[in-house]
């Protein structure tokens, strides 16, 4: 077999093993599930005394490949005895590298689940009343078929990927497929990003009797049942064995539906799924 080179730029980026029980253990689990700078993790970096300051984050997973990516490769973050990872920063010059990074992800929300890079560019609300300014735009776009709305989500995805580490290197992008024979929202943005070159297998990917809604389901197994009975199906002729694939979605809830697609993508040979959803609920479910 033969060396995919293209996947040299992703040596940065962990290999993440995604099974049903994995699924389930952080769709169940209590454990935090969002890093988000604006709001929950605005003090996230502090100066101390003695030293120049200290950050704490309540997991390590997407955010320290980006630290790693951004701010410097022997930049690690460890683990504390009290949950979460944390570092003693003991120059002025990191301090000042950690707050430029904090300013640069600010809105966006880094997320815990099993893919091996998973955010989401803002939350979709600022309070249970006023949308983010993304969250309005994602609002109006799916909601109100507002084209203008549409248009600008679809620069800001651009423009995010082009900014983000390893994104733009992605072989293949595909939308999280909605009902068969419609285009939905994540489908026509990601139809938007040929620029990147990346080969969109949106239509490649769906589901062949999708009759009932996760949403309704009670429990994660009955979710994960639905999510079975409804047969994901991926075209034969294309190849991923090896490949990097951008999952991209508009809305990110519990993660388990992105999750079981990323599992079922690396089963037929995906090496790397890096999740990219345009807003993340409030609410985990």
């Amino acid at each position: 077999m033969s060396f995919n080179f293209s996947e040299l730029a992703f040596l940065g980026v962990p290999q993440k093993t995604i099974t049903l029980d994995n699924i389930r253990a952080v769709v169940e689990g209590d454990d935090t599930r969002r890093i988000a700078f604006a709001s929950s993790h605005a003090g996230a970096l502090k100066k101390t005394d003695g030293n120049h300051g200290k950050i704490v984050l309540p997991f390590n997973d997407t955010i320290g490949v980006f630290i790693h990516a951004e701010i410097g490769r022997d930049v690690n973050l460890f683990s504390s005895k009290f949950r979460g990872f944390w570092r003693a920063i003991n120059s002025e010059e990191e301090f000042e590298r950690f707050e430029a990074f904090i300013e640069k992800y600010r809105d966006v929300v880094f997320l815990r689940d099993n893919l091996d890079l998973s955010i989401a560019l803002s939350m979709n609300f600022e309070d249970d009343e006023e949308h983010t300014e993304i969250g309005d735009l994602e609002y109006r776009a799916k909601f109100q078929n507002d084209a203008v709305a549409e248009a600008e989500l679809s620069k800001r995805c651009a423009e995010w990927i082009e900014r983000l580490p390893y994104y733009k290197h992605a072989r293949y992008i595909c939308a999280v497929p909605g009902e068969r024979g419609v285009k939905n929202l994540p489908a026509r943005i990601v139809s938007t990003l040929d620029a990147f070159g990346f080969d969109d297998i949106s239509q490649h990917v769906y589901w062949q009797n999708k009759t009932r809604k996760i949403k309704n389901a009670e429990s994660v197994d009955e979710k994960l049942e639905i999510l079975d009975d409804s047969c994901l199906a991926i075209d034969n002729d294309i190849d991923l064995k090896g490949a990097s694939v951008i999952l991209f979605d508009d809305l990110y809830m519990s993660g388990l539906t992105m999750q079981y697609l990323a599992m079922k993508l690396k089963e037929r040979g995906a090496s790397r799924v890096l999740g990219l959803s345009i807003v993340k609920s409030r609410k985990n479910k």
